[in-house]
């Protein structure tokens, strides 16, 4: 008798579907255990592989048999990328929150999740709008969404969170596989507009944003609540929210589960780096950033054979592992300086360099290699 396969919720968010997002280059892992069958797929990107790990809890053998694999069969991947997974390999990642709202059966359904108060403002708000500027309505788009839509989207995000797409409506609806659109109008006015990407019954959130004129009757909350109402028409299953804390993804029946994030690495790029310290002298360190790449360098510093002695951040209480100096204080000489965080700062590295502090950015040590 065959093992029974096992399935998740999450098989069908996009990121996990594979076979559409990278049509058929990646390379599937099978493994059985205990009369049952779980499947991971892998795809490599130069020196890195992604897993559809997303939500999927694997017994946690299976999760790590599947990371040694990569590593043993393809030499050239330095590190595998782990975003939101279930299981968390050897404790070397960071913990994160993963959202998804169950879409219910009914807008009535919808509305009873919602504490009095709050269903009490939302008509409020929907009220309010209608009689300023007319009936609320949406007109869904699904695959051919107007250009004029995504450039009204660019320059709200502009607006409310001073974000610079820099790209085409076209390459931002590929590069973040947006399937459809919905807009939300109120009379003849745009007020709010989606952007998700469904696979069967499991919904994707992008991004959402609204015109700010609007927000003293909380247009992005009636875009999101809209958005909903959108979802139970089509009899979705679930609407991914991805992690943080913003208070929307708290309502309407959210479930938040703990996954994973981060990266890890390869045993030869710790053999790599330990070399070059050696030959270059560096035995004592200090890193520069605290925040999510100094953490991920932390759970990983007892493979590297240098002494860390200290770290730089303005946040003196950042760490409990290492002392913490300011940038402003005196600080002890070490043999090199490593800047943990994930893009270059021009302002540190003249910091650095005034100081005169040989530095290197551990993330491109790491990922890239020496002389990268």
């Amino acid at each position: 008798m065959a093992d029974e396969l096992v399935k998740y919720d999450a098989d069908d968010l996009i990121y996990n579907r594979f076979d559409l997002i990278y049509k058929d280059d990646y390379e599937r892992f099978s493994y059985d255990c205990e009369g049952r069958k779980y499947i991971i797929d892998a795809h490599y990107e130069g020196k890195k592989a992604v897993l559809n790990t997303w939500g999927k809890q694997f017994p946690q053998h299976i999760a790590e048999t599947a990371a040694n694999e990569i590593f043993q069969k393809h030499h050239e991947i330095r590190y595998i990328a782990f975003n939101r997974a279930g299981n968390n390999y050897r404790k070397l990642l960071d913990r994160k929150n993963d959202i998804r709202i169950p879409i219910p059966k009914t807008n009535v359904e919808l509305l009873a999740r919602l504490k009095p108060k709050h269903r009490y403002n939302l008509r409020r708000s929907r009220r309010r709008l209608e009689e300023a500027c007319g009936e609320l309505t949406t007109v869904i788009y699904e695959k051919k969404i107007p250009d004029e839509i995504v450039h009204m989207y660019f320059e709200w995000k502009k607006i409310t969170h001073k974000i610079q797409y820099g790209i085409t409506p076209e390459e931002y609806l590929r590069k973040y596989y947006v399937t459809h659109a919905m807009v939300l109008r109120a009379g003849e006015t745009v007020v709010g507009v989606a952007f998700y990407c469904v696979v069967n019954k499991i919904v994707y959130l992008e991004n959402f944003s609204y015109d700010i004129k609007w927000e003293k009757f909380s247009a992005g909350y009636l875009t999101y609540e809209a958005l909903l109402e959108e979802l139970i028409k089509m009899q979705c299953a679930f609407l991914y929210l991805g992690g943080g804390e913003y208070m929307y993804k708290k309502h309407f029946g959210a479930e938040e589960n703990t996954v994973y994030s981060g990266a890890v690495y390869n045993q030869r790029v710790f053999d790599e780096l330990n070399a070059y310290f050696l030959k270059n002298k560096i035995e004592k360190v200090a890193i520069y950033g605290l925040g999510a790449c100094g953490r991920e360098f932390l759970k990983l510093k007892d493979q590297l054979q240098v002494e860390l002695a200290y770290g730089i951040d303005r946040e003196t209480k950042a760490a409990r592992e290492i002392p913490v100096y300011t940038p402003e204080e005196e600080l002890p000489k070490v043999d090199a300086v490593l800047i943990t965080l994930y893009s270059h700062n021009m302002e540190i590295e003249a910091f650095l360099n005034k100081k005169a502090f040989r530095f290197f950015y551990w993330d491109d040590l790491a990922k890239s290699g020496m002389g990268q």
